[in-house]
């Protein structure tokens, strides 16, 4: 009976002991991977999962002229955070920038502009914004109207122009290439008096513009060239000498006092080198 009570005891003490001594061989990194190991059952897919982004919906707000970029910016997004999905809301920057600190729902604003982005800025409604692309302004003319040739072309008599509304940001480019080119006094010293006379429509956005000049009721309107790209054969394009222009900066932001993991994402995402080549790929140039 006492032999009995002697083995019986040792089957208790034995594995302890033994895990004594593997105790005092190890390190304790090692004791605590082990540990980890033994509680998760599966460490290695542990340390090798992606984290993901939980499930929801985001609005973007974005310049007009971001339209095709954006939209297939937005299905790779989509394709990288499955369960995440983009609301697209595109519009001139004034605009959007308006109806975002006035509360419209956003929780990423994109702006054609520093200007538009300092209005949200400046309302506590976004705290930093990074610039994520650049554009170049240029005169769009319908395909089979030769009544522009070049830039000071749109100051000749008769010329149907259209502009986008003065709060826009490319028609904020537009005057700013204009009246540098009168100051230059190349074109004469009138030449933006004589330009603005020309003007028979001011657009709400670049789109608007771009559709006037492909409808044939303007001899000229003045675009991105990111805009004009997406005409095709439908407009010719007349470079604005670039002593004149701007080029046209992009920022971004994420809406809000605090800004949901998915915004802080999508704005990463953007400024990823695949954002990057999808934006290279519609023209736009790095910031």
């Amino acid at each position: 009976m006492n032999r009995l009570r002697s083995s019986i005891a040792l089957l208790f003490i034995l594995p302890f002991a033994l895990l004594a001594c593997s105790d005092d061989e190890a390190t304790p990194e090692a004791t605590a991977t082990a540990a980890t190991a033994t509680a998760t059952g599966a460490a290695t897919d542990v340390a090798t999962a992606e984290p993901t982004l939980a499930s929801g919906s985001i609005v973007v707000s974005a310049a007009s002229s971001l339209t095709d970029a954006f939209t297939e910016v937005a299905v790779a997004f989509e394709a990288t955070n499955p369960g995440v999905t983009v609301d697209l809301n595109f519009g001139s920057s004034s605009e959007l920038a308006t109806q975002i600190v006035e509360g419209a729902p956003a929780e990423v604003f994109a702006s054609a502009n520093e200007a538009q982005m300092a209005v949200v800025i400046d309302a506590g409604v976004a705290e930093v914004a990074e610039i994520f692309a650049q554009n170049v302004i240029v005169v769009a003319v319908p395909a089979d109207n030769d009544s522009v040739q070049a830039f000071e072309d749109i100051a000749a008599d008769g010329v149907r122009l259209v502009l986008a509304g003065v709060d826009v940001p490319v028609g904020d480019y537009a005057r700013r290439a204009i009246s540098a080119a009168s100051t230059a006094g190349v074109y004469g010293a009138d030449f933006q008096s004589r330009v603005l006379a020309n003007v028979v429509s001011e657009e709400p956005n670049v789109r608007a513009v771009l559709a006037k000049v492909e409808l044939g009721e303007a001899d000229a309107g003045i675009v991105y060239a990111t805009d004009a790209s997406v005409s095709g054969d439908a407009v010719r394009v007349v470079e604005v000498p670039a002593e004149y222009s701007t080029p046209a900066v992009y920022p971004i932001a994420a809406v809000g006092e605090n800004p949901s993991e998915q915004a802080l994402a999508f704005v990463a995402f953007v400024l990823s080198q695949e954002g990057q080549a999808i934006l290279a790929g519609f023209g736009f140039a790095a910031p």
